[in-house]
Formats: C-alpha cells, structure tokens, sequence
C-alpha cells in the first residue's frame, strides 16, 4: 500500500498547476487570530466583487468571465463563513445545553 502511495506523481511538478498558499499556521496563533484572517479575508473578497460591479456600471472594459469569477467567488467565500457562523453557534448551543 505504501508504494502506491508513494508512486502518485507530484501534481505540482509540472507548474501548470497553482502551488495551495501554506496552511500551516504559526506556533502561537490562535483559533480567534484565524477566524479574524478569515473575516478580513471575506471583506476583502466582497469589497473586490462591489469594486467590479461598480466599474462594470460605470463602462469599464471588464472581461465577462471576470467578472463572473468575482462574483462567484464571492459567494461562495460568504457562504462559507455562514456556515462556519452556523456551526460555532451549533457548538455554542451544544456547549450551553450540556449539563455539568
């Protein structure tokens, strides 16, 4: 099992693929230091998506699948943190319910 493990090839090897950011988080971040990149992370995402749909209503020459992409992107960056609001609260009500 381990060679076959060892024989899939390096995705990346090629660069014709984008390298994922480092997800290794510093020794002594916390959980609220990460949940605060991500919140600013969201805001940075959603004021891209406004600023492209501000030049688009203004006439600029945006690419269309640009465009799009923002968009998307945006959402789903939102939706995300929805749900990552909705599980803390699931935890919190869990954690409030719970009987000592």
């Amino acid at each position: 099992m381990d060679n076959i493990i060892k024989s899939i090839p390096d995705l990346f090897a090629n660069n014709s693929l984008e390298k994922p950011q480092n997800q290794k988080h510093k020794e002594g971040e916390t959980f609220f230091d990460v949940l605060s990149n991500f919140l600013n992370y969201t805001n940075e995402v959603q004021q891209t998506a406004e600023a492209t749909k501000k030049a688009i209503l203004e006439g600029a020459d945006i690419p269309l699948h640009d465009a799009v992409v923002q968009f998307d992107k945006a959402g789903v960056v939102l939706n995300l943190l929805v749900q990552v609001r909705n599980k803390l609260l699931d935890a919190y009500q869990t954690l409030i319910n719970t009987q000592v």
